[in-house]
């Protein structure tokens, strides 16, 4: 199954047992039944109706590694992520066969790898995960083409943002040196302009300052111009 570019996979059909259920006919024959039928819902786009056969699977045998990886399909068809991707890793633990592991393993890197595409700030770290747990289902199973694939589109893509980040990085730094020369500028400016303005209100105030020291000695002078006389003392008679 493709997803932007990414493949999983969908599906193992269970004709056999895992080691730790009872290996009797009858056993095998009602774990075929219901395997077959919650396939048959699957693929034909029944999603709940498939897990409820998984599940009822699961409550009489709860190890049965290839019923989780089923039901693990299916939590992931419907968007439960964190389900399925608990029940891979389950799998990934209990079951013995290499295949499986290893498809289990490659489907856990899927899950990352999708998260990496829907978060920026964990971007990185998913994509670091889904690597190793690509890497882990190639131990197990070293000519999966899907695997081979998908790992490396996640080396792609964790290079690219990388590479996006320290360009992002630098031009943050760029435009945030652009921003503190363009406020020097400003500040520079508005200094000038503040010491203009005192300059201006110093001249004006000694303009007024003289208006009125020259209006006050032209007072002064009228005054003296009216000073009363004092009346002569010599007699006139």
């Amino acid at each position: 199954m493709i997803r932007s570019g990414i493949i999983t996979y969908i599906i193992i059909v269970l004709a056999c047992l895992s080691p730790n259920m009872a290996t009797s006919v009858h056993a095998q024959n009602w774990i075929y039944r219901y395997t077959h039928i919650g396939n048959q819902k699957f693929h034909k786009g029944q999603t709940d109706k498939a897990e409820q056969y998984y599940l009822r699977l699961l409550k009489e045998a709860p190890n049965n590694s290839r019923a989780m990886f089923n039901l693990a399909d299916a939590y992931l068809a419907k968007g439960d992520v964190r389900g399925a991707d608990s029940l891979y890793n389950k799998v990934t633990q209990i079951e013995t066969n290499p295949q499986v592991r290893s498809m289990a393993w490659h489907n856990r890197g899927y899950i990352s790898q999708r998260a990496a595409l829907q978060s920026r700030e964990q971007e990185q770290q998913l994509l670091r995960t889904a690597i190793e747990q690509y890497k882990q289902a190639l131990r197990l199973e070293p000519h999966s083409d899907r695997t081979r694939y998908n790992l490396a589109l996640c080396q792609k893509q964790l290079k690219e943002s990388t590479n996006n980040k320290q360009q992002n990085k630098q031009q943050q730094k760029q435009q945030q040196q652009q921003k503190n020369k363009q406020n020097e500028q400003q500040q520079q400016q508005q200094q000038k302009k503040n010491n203009s303005n005192k300059q201006q209100d110093k001249q004006q105030t000694e303009q007024y300052m003289n208006l009125a020291r020259q209006a006050e000695r032209r007072a002064l002078e009228k005054l003296k111009q009216h000073q009363p006389r004092q009346r002569s003392k010599d007699k006139n008679w």
